[in-house]
C-alpha cells in the first residue's frame, strides 16, 4: 500500500497545498483560531511549509515523551489574517 509517506510523492508539494486547503477552510468558516504546529527541529520540509504558508515562529519547544526530549518548533498562524497566497 503507498502512503504519502513513499519517496515517489515527497518534493511534489502535496503536503503544502493540504495545509493550505485546511487553513483556507479554517478561514472561510471563521474556524479554530490561531493554529499551531510542532515538527522537529530537523524536519525541514515541515519547518518549510509553516514558513511559506506565513506561520510565526514563537520559538522551541523541548517536550519529553517516552523517555527522550524531542526538540520542535512552536510555529502558530490565524488563518483570517497571516495566511500568505
Amino acid at each position: 500500500m503507498q502512503t504519502f509517506f513513499d519517496p515517489e510523492f515527497q518534493g511534489r508539494g502535496v503536503g503544502k497545498r493540504a495545509v493550505r486547503m485546511l487553513l483556507e477552510q479554517a478561514r472561510e468558516e471563521n474556524r479554530w483560531g490561531v493554529v499551531h504546529a510542532f515538527p522537529a527541529t530537523g524536519n525541514g520540509p515541515s519547518n518549510g511549509i509553516c514558513r511559506s504558508l506565513g506561520f510565526r515562529l514563537p520559538g522551541r519547544l523541548d517536550v519529553t515523551f517516552a523517555d527522550r526530549v524531542l526538540h520542535s518548533n512552536h510555529w502558530a498562524i490565524d488563518p483570517r489574517v497571516d495566511l500568505r497566497h
